[in-house]
């Protein structure tokens, strides 16, 4: 009779703690999540699983440690024919944030569209120009650029199966993007694809060329469909090279092909399916037990985005501005590492797949940003990656109006020569007397700014003193001739990686432009990059009124330092412009330094021995008395003079000055500069903050070899 009585007070119990939750969780505040795909798309399902999941552990916790509930808002986009209106249903449902579209093309003619949501969007379009077009900030792609899948898949075909004889075949128009980078990434390894083959009718034609080339391998960019026809044409002549095509996951593809003839052909990947680590395997198992079917990169990609998301949301301020703040999140493509890498990027893992003897993709190598990670750690580099810069070099402004006139001079008297938008960044070269104006590089003329639009971050003061162009001529205003013939500018240009790892392959992406009113012809991209005058060039077979493009300058420097270089468009003047040549260059900056093992903060009371790599093995010691620094072990000492913190290299720490084992506290002050070879034999950095007593207060960096 008890036991009977204990029993019904038990369920009486459990349904009154779970209506009590049911509540709760009605009370419980929402953030509503935009999907753009089909409901039941790779986007939305791989936003449901992680919402999902996220929501069974209580949900997001905000900044102010408030609970909420993650909810999906899903819209088809009908590959971009009812965009306007999905983005219009989101904008009524208060989205924090829009994920999708895929595909590349929706995402680029759909741009200006899905800026108007004026919230993140988070897409797994790999179009190389994606994220360059993009004027808002808003928009962030989850998946690695096209140009490092294809440097990865050159990377391994040649560094790690050592093929030189390699053809590339190019199956339509939409994947020239594709070929281009992969010869312009191969080129940088030191071979260049021969033959370079465009598909013109006869696939027959083609495998006969492939094979009197004696290709070592044949990698295929283009149609699924023509892909398969002429991989089995190849094997059916007999050919024993090997087969690389960025598709195989296409049912088109892998349904055209016999069975027997699958294994061994290579591809690339944002996130194979059949890679081991624990994030990946537990994604896969959950995804298979929830849908009933196996999850593709898209899938992983999105997942990941939610889980990003949810960091973002937890801390202070506004979403927009906290995603490009995140930094090493553990994700099943690896680690995601927005404020390590280029504006609006999240992740740059790419995987080597080659189909085994049952079909299944087996991951061969994987890579983040170029660099080969290691077999047994598929989720960290075997290079470490460079941790976030924690402020930009040198001065930086930072538009605040939503259009800005860039000026020929310092007032409103000079031409406009272009406009920047909000959000828009740039360097600062100079700056009037009393630093009302700043001078930048703005398409290669110096563009003048008021510094009341601006932001400012840095010191003006240490900016070159520029003066003033002559005044224009009082009550002329100068009428613009438009250009007759074309008009080759370039726009912008964005380096990945950066900073570029010395004696590793980067890749420069020049977003070039016709400006003109007639089309161009072809041209050239170049430029001899210092400070090993490496020249790499690309041709463009030619650029329509308005059209934009994209070209991938490659190559490899081994000094380190902060560097500008020329690029050049039309170089050998191939196209006539009517405005001149003059309006074709454009100066680029950028940084070559060694990746960081540390940084960071710290105090050291007299006495107290310090090591910059944090292993256990101590580099310095802070002398009992407060009145020299002494070098332990191995490790040397000096200093370097007429540096930053900021502007210190990896070469400026050089065995030639660093070479002493004892700093007296009298030859040190607030700035000073410390290079340091560690006991380790790694090079290093401590800047002197402050001497308080017997304190020293130092901020340091060490790099790796």
């Amino acid at each position: 009779m008890k036991r009977e009585y204990f029993r019904k007070l038990m369920i009486f119990a459990s349904f009154f703690l779970l209506v009590s939750l049911q509540i709760v969780a009605a009370q419980q505040p929402v953030f509503r999540i935009g999907v753009l795909d089909n409901e039941r798309g790779p986007i939305s399902n791989g936003a449901r699983l992680a919402v999902q999941e996220i929501n069974a552990t209580g949900g997001v916790r905000g900044a102010d440690g408030t609970q909420f509930q993650l909810e999906l808002i899903i819209q088809p986009t009908n590959f971009g024919i009812s965009l306007d209106a999905a983005i219009t249903n989101l904008q009524q449902a208060n989205v924090i944030a829009a994920l999708g579209p895929e595909a590349n093309a929706e995402v680029l003619n759909g741009l200006p569209i899905l800026q108007s949501l004026n919230a993140p969007i988070l897409t797994p379009s790999t179009n190389d120009t994606v994220i360059r077009l993009d004027t808002s900030g808003r928009i962030f792609r989850t998946r690695a650029a096209q140009i490092l899948q294809e440097q990865a898949l050159a990377s391994y075909i040649i560094n790690e199966l050592g093929l030189r004889n390699v053809a590339t075949v190019q199956l339509d128009i939409d994947s020239t993007d594709s070929v281009i980078g992969f010869t312009n990434s191969a080129s940088s390894f030191g071979v260049t694809p021969q033959p370079g083959l465009i598909f013109q009718n006869d696939l027959a034609d083609l495998a006969t060329r492939i094979i009197q080339a004696n290709s070592d391998v044949a990698v295929t960019f283009g149609s699924p469909a023509l892909a398969s026809t002429l991989y089995t044409t190849l094997r059916e002549a007999g050919w024993q090279g090997i087969f690389a095509y960025d598709q195989i996951d296409d049912e088109n593809f892998r349904n055209a092909v016999p069975f027997e003839q699958l294994s061994g052909i290579l591809s690339v990947t944002t996130w194979p399916f059949t890679a081991v680590d624990e994030a990946s395997d537990r994604f896969l198992g959950n995804f298979i037990r929830a849908f009933g079917t196996v999850p593709g990169p898209v899938e992983a990609a999105t997942y990941d985005s939610v889980y990003v998301l949810a960091q973002a949301i937890g801390r202070p301020g506004e979403l927009i501005t906290n995603l490009p703040q995140l930094d090493n999140i553990s994700g099943v493509q690896g680690l995601l590492r927005p404020a390590q890498l280029s504006r609006g990027e999240i992740s740059n893992n790419v995987a080597i797949v080659q189909i085994g003897g049952l079909g299944a993709p087996r991951v061969v190598a994987r890579y983040a940003g170029g660099v080969r990670l290691p077999d047994d750690q598929p989720g960290t580099a075997s290079t470490p990656l460079p941790p976030p810069t924690l402020t930009p070099d040198g001065v930086v402004i930072t538009i605040l109006n939503e259009r800005q006139n860039v000026r020929s001079g310092p007032s409103l008297t000079y031409d406009v020569l272009g406009q920047l938008a909000k959000g828009d960044q740039a360097r600062v070269i100079g700056a009037n007397a009393d630093n009302t104006w700043v001078v930048i590089d703005f398409r290669g003329r110096q563009g003048w700014l008021a510094t009341y639009l601006l932001e400012v971050f840095g010191d003006l003061n240490t900016v070159a003193l520029i003066n003033p162009p002559p005044s224009p001529t009082p009550g002329v205003t100068a009428t613009p001739i438009p250009p007759q013939e074309a008009d080759i500018v370039i726009d912008s240009a964005v380096v990945v990686p950066s900073p570029i790892i010395p004696n590793q392959p980067f890749n420069v992406s020049v977003v070039v432009r016709n400006a003109g009113n007639s089309n161009a012809g072809q041209f050239a991209v170049a430029a001899t990059f210092p400070p090993n005058s490496v020249y790499s060039a690309i041709l463009i077979p030619g650029l329509g009124v308005g059209q934009t493009t994209v070209a991938n300058l490659t190559a490899t420097l081994s000094n380190t330092g902060f560097y500008t270089v020329a690029l050049v468009a039309d170089l050998n003047g191939e196209v006539a412009e009517g405005v001149g040549e003059g309006n074709n260059i454009f100066n680029f900056s950028y940084t070559v330094d060694k990746p960081l093992l540390n940084q960071g903060n710290r105090t050291l009371n007299a006495g107290e021995n310090f090591d910059l790599e944090g292993n256990n093995q101590a580099d310095v010691n802070w002398n009992v008395n407060g009145q020299q620094l002494d070098a332990l072990g191995s490790a040397q000492l000096g200093i370097i003079s007429n540096v930053s913190l900021e502007n210190v290299h990896w070469d400026l720490i050089n065995p030639s000055i660093v070479n002493q084992v004892t700093i007296q506290r009298t030859q040190m002050g607030a700035g000073t500069i410390i290079g340091v070879i560690t006991a380790d034999g790694n090079r290093g950095v401590i800047r002197i903050d402050d001497l308080p007593g017997n304190q020293m207060r130092l901020t340091f960096k060490v790099y790796q070899n």
